[in-house]
Order: structure tokens, then C-alpha cells, then sequence
């Protein structure tokens, strides 16, 4: 996914709607290619891709699950949807609620 990022120039626009995901609860920065998570408390987490930020936002209880309505393997979809070269490419909205969702599962 961070391929994908980089590859449809998406970055600033996936963080924009990650912090919109988390609200004031924590901020999250992003340095190259590694995604930062700070806490109100002042700790600060990295992560090596958005995968694995994702992963942390739900289990860390960061994200409101509730506010993610699926209709079904929608993360599976748009992977699949993404490598399509006629594809339109997904908005950066699209890409977070998937990465949340898929992260909710695991």
C-alpha cells in the first residue's frame, strides 16, 4: 500500500484523513517513508508503512470502528480495483477507511 501511495502521490492527502480518523486523540506525522504516532502524553511510535500505523490505530483504539460502515471485502476490492491499470485510482478517503478496516479484522 505504501507503493501505491508514493506511486499516486497520495501521501499528504492519506495523512490528512488519518488524523481525521483519529481526531485530537493522537497526531501522526509522517517522515519519508515511516509513518510517526504521538500520543497526548508526548510517546511517540514509528512505523515502517501505513500498514502497520493502521494496525496500531485500531488496536490502540484510536479509530472508532463504528465510523467505518463496510459493505463487504472492501479492502480485497480496492486492492484488486488498484492494480487494475484502467482503474481510477482510489481517493486517498477510500484508501484509509480500507486500510482501517482490513487492520479491524486481523
Amino acid at each position: 500500500m505504501t507503493a501505491y501511495i508514493n506511486l499516486n502521490r497520495m501521501k499528504q492527502a492519506v495523512l490528512a484523513e488519518l488524523r481525521r480518523s483519529v481526531g485530537p486523540r493522537a497526531g501522526i506525522t509522517v517522515l519519508g517513508d515511516r509513518w510517526v504516532l504521538a500520543s497526548r502524553t508526548g510517546r511517540q511510535q514509528v512505523f515502517p508503512d501505513v500498514e502497520t500505523l493502521a494496525d496500531a490505530l485500531v488496536d490502540q483504539r484510536l479509530v472508532d470502528r463504528r465510523a467505518l460502515p463496510d459493505d463487504g471485502g472492501e479492502f480485497e476490492r480496492i486492492l484488486v480495483d488498484g492494480t487494475q491499470h484502467s482503474a481510477a485510482p482510489m481517493d486517498a478517503g477510500q484508501l484509509v477507511r480500507a486500510l482501517l478496516l482490513s487492520a479491524d479484522t486481523v
